[in-house]
């Protein structure tokens, strides 16, 4: 009995031992697929901190080279600058010591003309024309001193050259060639002419010194040249000619004189002009004097100009050849953008004056405009030219 107890124990046992072990089997088998899926978890972690890495160090770099680039082009271009526009495009450094102003201006034009004179040039049944083009550079040389070139493609009255010295207290030293200051014509920009075919300046760019003074409401000019633009001062022996021109600012600010309108809403204005100009640098005129009175004013939507200019011709051995000149001009806005003008001059040495009505539009002020002009010519004793012109300006 005590035999067959006992076997009955072991086979229990054994059993029970057997249970066991495939239980434990399963939880080992449990736990390694367990370590099997968080060593792929690690891992996948670890690969992915190694890619961020990677583009860390890529950001890095590139940030790096971006910044290498902007320190180069910083070198290259000095401590800081400035650039945009102002009435002109202008490129600066920082404290304005140094500039570079650019502008430039394209006319583009069609014109009839009707010439009844005796050998006249006949008439026309109109044609384009592009008149007049030009590019003007101007800018400032370590504060004190300036430059201002211009080239004109098609008219030597406008291309001059010449540098200025600001000696301050609103004194002003140039030295090499410009338009001398003879008249408001003179001193008034091809882009703020009123009339189509006036040029600032009836003689070409003369080469000299010219002394100026600009004051509150007063500003001189006198000049001493002795050159052209075809006959170099060491051609002319030593001579000189000379002008002198003085303003009076009796109302007003400088900067509005500088076109002939006076748009609607602006300031008004009034300023006087003397000029005088004599002629010694070569004996065919020798003596020769100009002087001229003139007015312009400004009224904020309207404005009016009157000139007088008297010519002596003192030359020797030659005929007398004296004249006297009178300009009257008037212009009215019709509303903001619409402008209306007559123009009228008569020299004592024609036989009658010229006379001229136009329209003006403008569409982005002087930058670009369009006018149309009607212009009734007397001078010829054997008939009247008759012209008939539209033309687009545009300048920066």
């Amino acid at each position: 009995m005590s035999h067959l107890y006992l076997l009955g124990v072991a086979s229990l046992t054994l059993t029970s031992a057997g249970f066991a072990g495939s239980d434990m089997n399963a939880d080992l088998q449990n736990r390694l697929e367990a370590a099997e899926a968080r060593i792929a978890e690690l891992s996948a972690d670890q690969n992915n901190n190694w890619l961020n890495g990677e583009r860390a160090d890529a950001v890095r770099g590139l940030v790096q080279d971006v910044l290498a680039d902007a320190d180069t082009r910083a070198s290259l271009q000095g401590a800081s600058g400035t650039a945009g526009y102002d009435g002109g495009f202008t490129i600066a450094s920082a404290d304005g010591s140094m500039s570079l102003k650019i502008n430039g201006g394209v006319w583009t034009s069609w014109t009839t003309v009707d010439d009844e004179t005796a050998g006249g040039a006949g008439d026309t049944d109109g044609g384009f024309d592009t008149p007049d083009e030009w590019i003007h550079l101007s800018g400032t040389v370590a504060g004190d001193w300036s430059y201002d070139i211009r080239h004109d493609a098609d008219n030597a009255n406008g291309t001059w050259a010449n540098a200025s010295w600001n000696l301050s207290d609103g004194w002003d030293l140039t030295m090499g060639s410009f338009i001398l200051h003879q008249n408001r014509q003179s001193q008034i920009s091809n882009v703020n002419q009123m009339l189509i075919g006036h040029d600032r300046g009836a003689d070409p760019a003369s080469n000299g010194l010219s002394l100026a003074y600009t004051g509150d409401d007063m500003r001189v000019w006198a000049e001493w040249t002795n050159g052209g633009a075809g006959a170099p001062g060491t051609a002319n022996d030593g001579n000189y000619n000379m002008n002198l021109r003085g303003e009076y600012l009796a109302e007003g600010n400088w900067g509005q004189f500088d076109q002939w309108t006076s748009a609607d809403g602006g300031a008004a204005g009034t300023l006087v002009g003397f000029g005088y100009n004599t002629l010694s640098n070569d004996g065919a005129t020798d003596g020769d004097a100009t002087w001229n009175l003139d007015v312009q004013m400004q009224f904020g939507g309207y404005a009016i100009y009157v000139g007088y200019t008297d010519f002596s011709d003192d030359t020797s051995g030659v005929g007398n050849a004296d004249w006297d000149q009178t300009d009257i001009m008037g212009s009215y806005y019709l509303n903001s953008d619409w402008e209306v003008y007559v123009a009228y001059s008569d020299n004592s040495a024609d036989d009658d004056g010229t006379t001229a009505i136009g329209l003006n539009n403008y569409w982005a002020g002087q930058n670009a405009k369009w006018t149309t002009q009607y212009t009734v010519d007397e001078t010829d004793a054997t008939g009247d030219i008759t012209t008939i012109s539209t033309q687009l300006q545009f300048a920066f």
